[in-house]
């Protein structure tokens, strides 16, 4: 078995290097690790089994409705309602266009559940303000990624449904524990922003208050926020599960998009669904493909052998909590976040639970440490998206992304560490025991 283990991981490295898509890297080395296993071709038979077993949850459905969900209503200009409304309230001081921006991403993550989506959807409609404020280009690009970064953990997030479903905890809790430490990854990033743009003179704009103005821009965002109402009401309070909250987001959606806004055309519809099915089909091939490794993993006695080792460096959850944020934020760099959550979660959370950590807590953790990987170069998507609407090279953000980092790496260890901070709520709805 070190043969084939030892193969199996020069194998992994040796596609990602050379450009593979992550699915065929997962599968591959897989299959590379089973044919030098002694008697390894026994183990084939067994293989479509285990992708079925990985794919026939119901809770998979949500994934795809909620993307669909979220392109219906960025159709209807909910990104910029959403802009406007946060610019009246929160980001009406020096520096506030920074802090409405942060906001209001926060805001569009509860209703796609996709952070390119959030990033790419908020950076079309404030890149151009940013711009006329005087906002460089590599300051606009990390603030508008670090944005997506932060609105992770608002619900309804895919991340947390798969952490749900391979880790065997409530979505419902999990969505329920998101929200305050979004809020403290939100407000960290608001005072950093608002601290740049204060000593560098950026956005020197201050929006007069208008009861009138504001009032309206509450009326034109309402639709949006009642989703989020009626998704968060409606799973917290036991009205439906998350693959029916799904459902009805994608109904209201149509809804809005096709007869209250009516900017939703047929060609933009057959567009939508294409790329839906495009991005859903790239998730469920990748979950497909952790499920042949994870398979072979286990074949392997991998967990078992990272369990002596985690038990060995640490005998405590504290250290056992600081050793798995740092083998995340490691993983996160050279790996997307689905295979990370689908390799990882499984195996480490019967260890935190072990250790007397909350599974919901857990849970946040790690989404928190994934949702750093969405803007640490070279994998960072979210940072690629908001390069690409800003139209500014990887290597000029870097410098300015860099501190938005350190502010939510101490973001992340207070929720880490003060687990009142993710499960104040879970418990206050009774989700948790």
């Amino acid at each position: 078995m070190g043969i084939a283990s030892t193969a199996l991981v020069i194998a992994f490295f040796a596609f990602t290097a050379a450009g593979v898509p992550i699915a065929f890297v997962l599968g591959g080395a897989a299959l590379v690790g089973i044919f030098l296993a002694p008697n390894g071709l026994e183990l084939l038979p067994g293989l479509p089994q285990q992708i079925y077993d990985a794919l026939s949850s119901f809770n998979f459905l949500a994934i795809p409705l909620f993307i669909f969900a979220g392109a219906l209503l960025s159709e209807g200009g909910v990104a910029k309602n959403l802009m406007e409304l946060a610019s009246r309230t929160i980001g009406r001081g020096r520096g506030g266009l920074g802090v409405s921006v942060i906001g209001s991403t926060m805001l569009f993550s509860g209703i796609s559940g996709s952070s390119s989506a959030d990033t790419a959807a908020i950076s079309k409609v404030a890149n151009p303000s940013l711009k006329e404020q005087g906002y460089p280009a590599p300051f606009r690009a990390a603030l508008l990624a670090s944005s997506g970064c932060a609105g992770t953990l608002i619900p309804p997030t895919n991340d947390l449904i798969l952490i749900g479903i391979v880790g065997n905890m409530s979505i419902a809790g999990l969505f329920a524990a998101g929200i305050f430490p979004a809020i403290v990854n939100g407000l960290g990033l608001m005072a950093w922003a608002v601290y740049v743009s204060r000593r560098n003179g950026y956005g020197n704009v201050s929006i007069p208050f208008s009861l009138k103005a504001t009032l309206w821009s509450f009326v034109k965002a309402g639709p949006a926020i009642l989703l989020i109402l009626i998704i968060l009401g409606g799973i917290l309070g036991g009205v439906f599960t998350p693959t029916e909250a799904a459902s009805v987001a994608v109904v209201y959606g149509f809804f809005l998009a096709a007869f209250v806004y009516r900017t939703l055309t047929i060609d933009r519809l057959v567009a939508i669904l294409r790329n839906t099915i495009e991005i859903s089909g790239m998730v469920l091939l990748v979950i497909a493909m952790c499920a042949i490794l994870g398979y072979v993993l286990t074949i392997f006695q991998v967990p078992g052998m990272l369990g002596q080792l985690l038990d060995a460096w640490a005998p405590n959850k504290f250290l056992f909590l600081l050793l798995v944020q740092i083998l995340f934020f490691i993983i996160g760099i050279v790996m997307d976040t689905v295979p990370a959550i689908l390799i990882l979660v499984p195996m480490l959370t019967p260890m935190a639970v072990a250790r007397g950590i909350e599974p919901i807590h857990f849970g946040i953790l790690i989404e928190c440490n994934v949702a750093l990987g969405f803007i640490t170069p070279p994998i960072g998507n979210v940072l690629f998206t908001a390069c690409a609407v800003v139209g500014v090279s990887l290597e000029r953000v870097v410098k300015p992304i860099l501190p938005m980092i350190a502010v939510l790496t101490v973001t992340m260890l207070i929720i880490t560490y003060v687990e009142d901070v993710s499960m104040f709520l879970p418990r206050l709805l009774k989700l948790v025991d």
